[in-house]
């Protein structure tokens, strides 16, 4: 079920060294490394680890072996680990690392504190080959390549580092093990050093990065996916589509004079907008034959467009696609075709979104949002029989800021203390954690996130007023891209913080601490009292401010969820719920919005106005994201039967994934992904009984349906349903009960 296999490294001090080159300063530096080492026979496992701040590519005799570390907190720091050997063979070899040193924040990366001598680029590897260990150190050769030009952000909201390669400056040789580097400098060891305390020393683990840890998610996968390509109107001018879209690391093979440049980039779609917003890069070619170039960081979209200078001819262009593994087994189909393309478009939206965290979005951004990830996990913890990732991000995202509120984003720029968070996010990531409850039934996991949850929901306390209910939340209370009101005393930002108190005393008590359960119980009860002051008799409906007349999904959906609506007022809130005639959706990412000028030229997309619509009668809809949240409340209504018409709203957009929201955004986006989620866990109605799948609920509501199918992954194996003609097949390692 997860990742990783058994380390062989011990937690304490490394045998190798940190090392950088002896002149290597500022930002958006690469170093070039290589140990030889002469072998009579090769042993059967060389066990290695290596950690770079702030990526690495390690080959040996020109294979690659590892990439990365995964992303990280400012003082956190993973290694990658493996086995040489297969790459290894008697004679001359070589190890080989291509390291980079951002310094600049990007959507992926946010700086460590620099010591007197870390946190401005580093490298740390060790390699087992028999009794002994081979570790970097001064014997290690070094050089920085003139042939990168370091670059910098294009802007704050658009923080990639555009790539500049001269391949003239870059022999392609020095990854092989006969390869001179006679004329490379001594790799330089840096001694960890402190303003005050510590103990300087050369070798991990070191302030700032703490001790380091195992990767905690496999390698990311490397499938090649291949671009058909036309000319463009223009001379040199090429488009290359590769049909749908798509994540990874851009790959070019040419052949051309040397000098001839190309420069390009992946985009969601061919506009300004697409380009303003995209990595781009520039390569000039060696020369002579036909020669590959591979992005450094990872791009995503559909269309390559290309401008070549020089006379030079592309010969193939692909991307190499680099996602979390995803093994097959769990599936679902079922009597409406739409649904099943449904599922597949989500489970290919998630598989797109998620690299070494789960993203927003693999072509604009990249960021691991705070609150996105609640849809991406829990598309995982049903379709992916490795939950590695589904338990790894929570614990990523817990890196709470002094005052026990979490970032807007995870390990990225956006992480920035300078910037003000998303306070709702928060609260999505307790839904996340209660997650993790429910599926992994881990107690260690559960309980080591729950402190950070507490800290999260004691960051609202201060805000509360003698109604039990919050006031003027700073911060950007989003919710969603829809017009939900929020100003003031938000009645949708209220009940998500009384459903991460009920999720939070759930957990407490399930780990047997009755303190904590109580604090929340206490708090949740101050809001459910203080909530009656949104009910409008008049017009049957929560409104969604205590000044502003309008209405929303999100306030009455989540206030089912959050155990906020009386027994006597179920049945209105679902006839809201489910009146489609009244409901309207509206976002920031339409035709007037950022696709049409882009983040940099728009206006901010916090802006939010007050109602134009008639507040009297309409109902504020929920964009893709917070469906997650109203499909939940419709099944606590008991109408989960309604659920897979409901999924039907995606159906056009399912071309090959779905986009930010209804009206526009991004073209693959993972927090749109909730049908594939919905048509297993209500459909088919597969879900724990008890935490830790220990025991199995089977609820299938197929509503229009006439059969449906599907598996999903448990700790103990795969559970199998289908329900035809009124009769229902379970196949099951552990016990399960049925709810007809």
């Amino acid at each position: 079920m997860s990742f990783p296999p058994a380390d062989p490294f011990r937690p304490g001090r490394w045998t190798g060294h940190w090392i950088w080159a002896p002149r290597s300063e500022g930002s958006d530096r690469r170093v070039l490394f290589r140990r030889t080492l002469t072998l009579t026979e090769v042993p059967e496992r060389v066990p290695f680890r290596i950690t770079t701040d702030s990526r690495h590519v390690l080959c040996v005799n020109g294979v690659e072996l590892a990439r990365g570390p995964v992303r990280h907190g400012p003082r956190s720091l993973s290694y990658d680990h493996g086995d040489a050997a297969p790459a290894l063979r008697p004679g001359l070899n070589v190890i080989t690392v291509l390291a980079r040193f951002y310094g600049h924040p990007t959507p992926w990366w946010e700086p460590s504190p620099a010591t007197f001598t870390l946190g401005r680029g580093s490298m740390a590897a060790e390699f087992v080959l028999g009794d002994e260990v081979l570790g970097t150190d001064a014997s290690w050769r070094c050089t920085v390549p003139a042939a990168w030009t370091p670059g910098r952000p294009k802007h704050q909201l658009v923080s990639q580092i555009p790539e500049v390669l001269d391949a003239r400056l870059l022999d392609p040789a020095w990854t092989r093990p006969e390869y001179d580097d006679s004329s490379w400098e001594p790799a330089q060891l840096i001694e960890a050093r402190a303003v005050v305390g510590g103990a300087p020393d050369s070798r991990p683990p070191s302030d700032p990065f703490g001790a380091l840890l195992p990767r905690p998610i496999p390698p990311l996968t490397a499938t090649v996916r291949q671009a058909d390509v036309q000319a463009g109107a223009a001379p040199g001018e090429f488009r290359a589509d590769f049909g749908d879209v798509v994540s990874g690391t851009l790959r070019l093979t040419l052949r051309g004079p040397s000098g001839s440049v190309v420069d390009g980039a992946l985009v969601e779609v061919d506009s300004p907008i697409g380009r303003q917003t995209a990595n781009s890069f520039r390569y000039t070619l060696r020369g002579g034959e036909a020669e590959s170039f591979e992005t450094a960081d990872p791009v995503g979209g559909r269309h390559a467009v290309l401008s070549v200078t020089g006379a030079a001819e592309l010969v193939r262009v692909e991307v190499v696609e680099r996602l979390r593994p995803r093994p097959p087994g769990p599936f679902f189909e079922c009597s409406d075709q739409r649904l099943t393309e449904i599922y597949a478009a989500g489970l290919r939206t998630v598989d797109l979104t998620a690299h070494d965290a789960y993203l927003d979005c693999p072509t604009r951004e990249q960021r691991a949002w705070t609150g996105d990830s609640v849809v991406h996990q829990s598309v995982d913890l049903i379709a992916n029989p490795d939950w590695s990732l589904a338990r790894h991000h929570p614990k990523l995202a817990a890196q709470p800021r002094p005052d026990g509120l979490l970032g807007m984003v995870a390990a990225g720029d956006f992480a920035s203390p300078a910037l003000p968070s998303i306070p709702d996010w928060a609260l999505h990531w307790i839904r996340s954690v209660h997650n993790l409850y429910r599926y992994t039934g881990d107690r260690a996991l559960v309980a080591d996130l729950l402190a950070t949850a507490e800290g999260v929901l004691r960051w609202f306390v201060p805000f509360r007023g003698g109604d039990g209910l919050l006031h003027d939340v700073t911060g950007w209370v989003l919710i969603d891209w829809s017009p939900v009101q929020v100003t003031g005393t938000s009645a949708a930002l209220n009940a998500l913080w009384a459903r991460a108190l009920a999720d939070f005393a759930e957990m407490a008590a399930w780990l047997g601490d009755l303190g904590r359960a109580h604090w929340a119980r206490d708090l949740h009860a101050g809001v459910a009292a203080g909530f009656e002051a949104f009910w409008d008799a008049g017009r049957g409906a929560y409104l969604d401010t205590l000044d502003i007349r309008s209405v929303s999904e999100h306030v009455a959906a989540t206030a089912v969820c959050a155990g906020l609506v009386p027994g006597h007022r179920r049945a209105e809130v679902l006839r809201l719920l489910l009146d489609r005639a009244a409901l309207f959706t509206r976002s920031p990412m339409g035709a007037r919005g950022t696709d049409q000028d882009g983040p940099v030229s728009s206006e901010p997309v916090s802006t939010r106005a007050l109602p134009d619509w008639d507040v009297e009668r309409l109902v504020v809809g929920a964009q893709p994201f917070y469906r997650y949240v109203v499909h939940d409340a419709l099944a606590l209504l008991g109408a989960a039967d309604r659920i897979a018409e409901l999924c039907l709203d995606w159906a056009p957009m399912r071309h090959g994934a779905f986009r930010e929201c209804w009206e526009g955004g991004s073209f693959c986006h993972g927090w749109s992904a909730t049908p594939t989620r919905d048509l297993v866990t209500y459909v088919l109605g597969l879900t724990p009984a008890e935490p830790g799948y220990t025991k199995v609920r089977v609820e299938p509501r197929l509503g229009p349906l006439a059969w449906a199918r599907g598996a999903v992954p448990t700790p103990h194996g795969l559970v199998t349903v289908e329900v035809r003609d009124g009769d229902l097949t379970v196949d099951s390692p552990v016990p399960y009960e049925v709810v007809r």
